[in-house]
């Protein structure tokens, strides 16, 4: 009886033909009438049992109504994130621990479930406010083209929105997650090839279960795809050791994933002290410099070059005097704590999400100023070595400060570059053709340079020399960071990101990574705008050294 009593399609028309009497429209009463049942199916597969089920239609037919009229007189348009589904002459009380996501997570959950055509003007036009006409002119589509994929989307949630489980925004507009890591990589390159940025399956399922343990079946639920397809991902992120398992068989992601708030925690208290102190750090940097100009391996370099390796300089020594204070909150952990791999790699992972349709290039006053950590890539007896070594920061200074370039293909990178170094023939040479054809990026990038044959363009030096440096940064560093300590502290002491209560592996210095992580550069760009480094230098700078050690 109660399934007969709320079978709305018996007022279909109805409603229809009460749409077309207010607004005297029938294309605009169809869409009023459909948006009235999608709402009415909400509230249903929510428990709402109204007495009287004629007049409930109605009121929430009024209230689209109203909606269609704001739209109409180009006043704000209603979104479903802002639209309370509280029905006239109802009491608010029942809904009052109710928020937005909970109201609409039924619509929200289905949305996974859509074609990517259809998925997109639904989302666009409900979750992101746009109007008809603004979809119509990004997608380049006409306006009855974005009209009838949105019918047929409402028409889809309207026939599903009783069966629905619980799906998250992850299903329907996924966030993504960048892999990187501490340490040494596995023999496959692992953490990174377990998780590449091809595969958003096993991203989501990654950001999915970061905050709590759940089941294949859960993660499925929440992602909107069968179990059958999640439970091999997991297999291989358990076995990858990126994802580990409670007592009781539930997957939760095993390391930091930081959010874009997280990483901007800190970042205008790290700006305002680099504005007011920056003669604290610059001082004895520039005393380090000074010494360092003075050295004979230096003096050999080719005037790129040196610019080149004082700005490894610098980078390397401000970052480690950072670091120094870091670890008087965190401790110290050193490489021989970091955990054998069953890869073969001494990794920590940590991940980096990112909002969809998120873009660096829109962010970067944020991203100006940060800094990978030092990567290092290293190949033994090749031709007449015993070992020859790149080390590079990247920075926004050259024109890819994430060296994707390098990180593809970097025990190949690292011969070719010490072939150039000794103007060994092209044909003579040890390294595969499509390496060589990223030569374009890697002149664009600063690394190598196009005169009348290819060359490297960063500063070589031998193991004696980066003794020589490493031994300089580590006395500069320690002295700016005994003078910037005091006004360093209080950043760590306040800006750590805050862990989910399960996740126990995660190593402290992880939670205030970005506490300190971009002051270098933002000293390093200060210094540069008041003329007192890098003064007129116009071409991309990588931080890169090669070290070679004859055999």
């Amino acid at each position: 009886m109660e399934k007969e009593k709320y079978d709305l399609s018996r007022y279909a028309d109805r409603l229809y033909l009460a749409a077309v009497r207010k607004t005297r429209d029938s294309v605009a009463a169809e869409d009023i009438a459909q948006e009235t049942f999608l709402a009415a199916l909400v509230q249903l597969s929510r428990g709402k049992r109204p007495e009287n089920v004629w007049a409930w239609l109605l009121a929430i037919l009024s209230n689209k109504y109203c909606d269609w009229l704001r739209e109409k007189y180009n006043k704000p348009q209603i979104s479903f994130e802002e639209y309370p589904f509280e029905i006239a002459g109802e009491s608010a009380g029942d809904d009052e621990n109710d928020d937005s996501e909970e109201k609409l997570e039924a619509i929200r959950r289905e949305l996974g479930r859509l074609a990517g055509i259809h998925r997109e003007v639904m989302i666009r036009y409900y979750m992101h406010n746009q109007t008809v006409q603004r979809i119509a002119k990004e997608l380049q589509i006409p306006v009855g083209t974005v009209k009838s994929r949105l019918n047929l989307g409402r028409q889809h949630i309207r026939e599903k929105v009783t069966d629905m489980e619980n799906y998250t925004k992850q299903s329907y507009e996924p966030d993504t997650l960048h892999i990187a890591c501490a340490g040494g990589a596995g023999l496959h390159e692992e953490p990174f090839s377990l998780v590449p940025d091809s595969d958003r399956l096993a991203q989501s399922i990654l950001i999915t279960a970061y905050r709590k343990p759940l089941a294949e079946t859960e993660l499925a639920k929440a992602l909107g795809v069968p179990a059958a397809f999640a439970e091999p991902v997991v297999e291989k992120l358990v076995a990858g050791e990126l994802m580990k398992r409670t007592n009781g068989g539930r997957a939760y992601t095993d390391f930091i994933i930081y959010t874009d708030t997280d990483r901007k925690k800190a970042f205008e208290k790290q700006l305002s002290i680099t504005e007011k102190y920056f003669p604290l750090f610059w001082e004895e940097m520039e005393r380090g410099l000074t010494v360092l100009r003075e050295k004979q391996w230096y003096q050999q370099q080719t005037e790129h070059a040196r610019t080149k390796l004082e700005l490894h300089f610098c980078v390397k020594t401000l970052k480690n005097a950072v670091v120094s204070v870091r670890d008087e909150v965190t401790g110290v952990m050193s490489y021989s704590e970091y955990p054998y791999r069953k890869d073969g790699g001494r990794w920590i992972a940590m991940g980096m999400q990112y909002p969809a349709g998120y873009r660096h290039k829109d962010d970067v006053e944020f991203w100006k100023y940060e800094v990978n950590g030092e990567a290092g890539y290293v190949e033994r007896n090749f031709r007449d070595t015993k070992t020859v070594e790149l080390r590079c920061y990247g920075t926004s200074l050259n024109d890819d400060f994430s060296y994707s370039t390098i990180y593809d293909h970097a025990q190949q990178y690292v011969k070719w570059f010490y072939e150039l170094w000794q103007k060994i023939p092209a044909e003579e040479s040890a390294i595969s053709v499509p390496v060589i054809q990223e030569a374009d990026n890697l002149i664009k990038q600063g690394f190598l340079k196009n005169g009348n044959t290819l060359e490297l363009d960063i500063p070589v030096l031998d193991h004696a020399a980066y003794r020589e440096e490493c031994e300089l940064v580590s006395e500069y560093e320690g002295e700016i960071a005994a003078r910037v300590r005091e006004i360093l502290l209080p950043v760590f002491g306040h800006g750590g990101v805050r862990l989910p209560s399960h996740l126990k592996s995660v190593p402290k210095w992880q939670q205030y990574m970005f506490c300190g992580n971009s002051v270098p550069m933002m000293v390093i760009y200060k210094a540069r705008e008041k003329g007192l480094f890098l003064k007129d230098v116009g071409y991309p700078l990588p931080a890169a050294l090669l070290i070679c050690e004859k055999a």
